[in-house]
């Protein structure tokens, strides 16, 4: 079943809201500046049903609600939310866009002893150039004149304008397995292969897509250091997984995969080039194994 279909089974019954109103309601999705692979490690816990924005009766799952109101509520005026990723009430990050320049927001903060005071409530990791807003409840990482700047447009917000803030772009708990599932499709999968679970927190979609092609990729590497001779061969096809081309537009996890993909047929050395670097004792981590 299509993302948006599942999206619908989870909203209230109410009449179907106008094309008008849902393109108002959406934040417009730009194409970006590439950004590397954030991978976490999953949350295992009770989760949320997701968003779909109907009319004014309403318009969000009541679960949704519910973990929205256990959530810090923040945006900064003037940036855009590109992505929300392992949401649920206790932990999630954000990302916030504005110009080209990106915010990085996670919940619970960091403790103090990781940061060096500079002023106010800004700090700067020990030892490094990198800065963060350090509040209460969340934290914000990025360009110091950026941080100095939101630190003014920083809104606490109530639960519907904050669901509404959230891109189209996040999955659902609910709606992961089709999501899978779908991802898969156009992928040779390697013997044996499991499908990565759904996990029970609402993931940001390029993210949810790297573990699955990581998954498959992973399979036939290890396939290959087995000896398999199929593993190769079906590696070399990754530049045609529909998966990563679409994901290629936004971020730099394909190229990862078809790196290792070349190293194993030979037409390229792993990620990073040194000597002494071999396919079996970098990949787990290269792909997030």
């Amino acid at each position: 079943m299509p993302d948006l279909e599942l999206l619908r089974s989870l909203a209230p019954p109410v009449e179907p809201a106008s094309r008008e109103l849902m393109d108002r309601a959406r934040p417009r999705r730009r194409r970006r500046q590439r950004r590397p692979l954030l991978l976490t490690a999953p949350i295992a816990a009770a989760m949320i049903a997701v968003l779909l924005l109907t009319q004014d009766r309403q318009p969000f799952a009541e679960a949704a609600v519910k973990a929205a109101e256990a959530s810090p509520r923040v945006l900064i005026d003037g940036w855009q939310v590109t992505r929300v990723d392992e949401w649920q009430a206790g932990t999630g990050e954000m990302t916030f866009e504005r110009e080209g320049r990106t915010l990085e927001l996670r919940w619970p903060p960091d403790g103090k002893d990781k940061f060096e005071q500079v002023k106010g409530s800004l700090y700067r990791y020990a030892g490094v150039d990198d800065f963060v807003l350090l509040l209460n409840d969340v934290q914000i990482r990025g360009k110091r004149a950026d941080l100095e700047a939101a630190s003014g447009e920083l809104e606490r917000v109530g639960v519907q304008e904050w669901l509404k803030a959230l891109p189209a772009n996040a999955v659902a708990p609910t709606a992961q397995t089709a999501t899978i599932d779908g991802m898969l499709k156009g992928m040779p999968l390697p013997p044996g292969f499991k499908a990565p679970a759904a996990t029970g927190e609402t993931r940001d979609r390029y993210q949810l897509g790297a573990k699955v092609a990581g998954a498959v990729a992973c399979g036939w590497i290890e396939r290959y250091l087995a000896g398999d001779p199929r593993a190769a061969a079906a590696l070399a096809t990754s530049r045609e997984w529909p998966l990563l081309r679409q994901m290629d537009a936004e971020g730099d996890y394909p190229e990862a995969v078809w790196q290792y993909a070349d190293a194993v047929n030979g037409a390229s050395t792993v990620p990073g080039g040194k000597p002494g670097l071999t396919i079996g004792g970098t990949y787990k981590d290269a792909l997030g194994c």
